[in-house]
């Protein structure tokens, strides 16, 4: 009975740790949303450039760049960003119509998608959204939203392109951000700061209106430190299942092929005991359970199942016992 309610508690543990995974990537990507997908490589390039955004994007167009992302967010409303993507394809969650496409980022018109939560009145003659930003009414393509993500949730964006008119945006009116292979690159790098006239940088942290605060955010440390006391607590049971086996094993009298027999028959007990519930409790957390860090609960079942069977081959078959 005491094996049963230890192989229970080993099923529960997979089961805690799953959700533990859950929990802790659910946080990360909460993170990840308010950062609207930007790396922590993402940097705020400071100018006071009077070059207009379309004429930026179009000198930068000239160089030979690594990919990379731009985003221009408007100083007096920084709910409010222009956005172009060179040879890259992120995408952020999307509740209706569709995000930024390649295209969307050559096309001689502007389009917008929304957050959830944009305070920007949007307009809907027909079937089709606008809203007005200056003097121009700018197609609406999707809504995007992801929980208690308030930044992405509020946020407006609107695609820039090299064929567009000139916006009546300035890089000195715009706090600039820089993400992508270009930030990593000292070539690209060194391009773009001379091309946008660059006098400072930092990196991005999106807690103020200058994005220039240092906030230490929670990427759920908590449930880490938790997968780890579950992993020794799975080991503690395994033990607890084993110290029982090992007695019975140095009471048997046994020798010879008799003895033999008997030990591989606690084994195969040891590892019923343990290597069922593990395996039920995987199958329960991949069909129940959301995780986007499997690589993470793989090594915790894997070290898990590893330790158990190495425990169990060592205590039962290698050490050395005095009758």
């Amino acid at each position: 009975m005491k094996k049963i309610i230890s192989s229970i508690i080993i099923f529960i543990l997979v089961l805690l740790a799953g959700t533990a995974i859950s929990k802790s990537d659910s946080i990360k990507y909460s993170n990840t949303m308010n950062r609207l997908g930007m790396s922590e490589d993402a940097t705020v390039l400071e100018t006071n450039s009077k070059k207009n955004l379309v004429t930026a994007i179009k000198d930068l167009n000239k160089k030979k760049l690594t990919s990379y992302q731009i985003t221009f967010f408007d100083k007096n409303n920084s709910d409010i960003g222009y956005i172009y993507n060179y040879k890259r394809n992120d995408k952020l969650p999307i509740i209706s119509g569709r995000y930024f496409s390649k295209s969307d980022f050559s096309s001689q018109i502007p389009f917008a998608v929304q957050g959830k939560s944009s305070e920007i009145e949007d307009y809907k003659p027909q079937s089709q959204s606008y809203i007005k930003i200056g003097q121009r009414y700018i197609s609406v393509i999707g809504t995007m939203g992801f929980g208690n993500s308030d930044l992405l949730n509020n946020q407006t964006l609107i695609s820039l392109s090299p064929k567009q008119p000139k916006v009546k945006k300035s890089l000195k009116n715009v706090i600039t951000v820089l993400d992508g292979k270009a930030v990593t690159s000292k070539e690209s790098y060194s391009r773009i700061k001379k091309t946008l006239h660059v006098r400072s940088a930092h990196k991005y942290s999106p807690q103020t209106d200058d994005f220039s605060a240092v906030k230490v955010e929670n990427n759920g440390e908590l449930y880490k430190v938790g997968i780890v006391l579950l992993f020794i607590m799975a080991i503690a049971v395994e033990f607890y299942i084993l110290i029982p086996l090992k007695y019975d094993l140095q009471r048997s009298n046994l020798t010879g092929d008799l003895k033999n027999n008997y030990r591989n028959g606690l084994l195969i007990r040891y590892l019923l005991y343990t290597l069922i519930p593990y395996l039920i409790g995987y199958l329960i957390v991949n069909w129940k359970i959301v995780i986007i860090s499997h690589t993470t609960f793989n090594m915790f079942m894997i070290g898990s199942l590893g330790l158990a069977i190495i425990v169990g081959l060592h205590q039962i078959f290698f050490v050395k016992r005095t009758e």
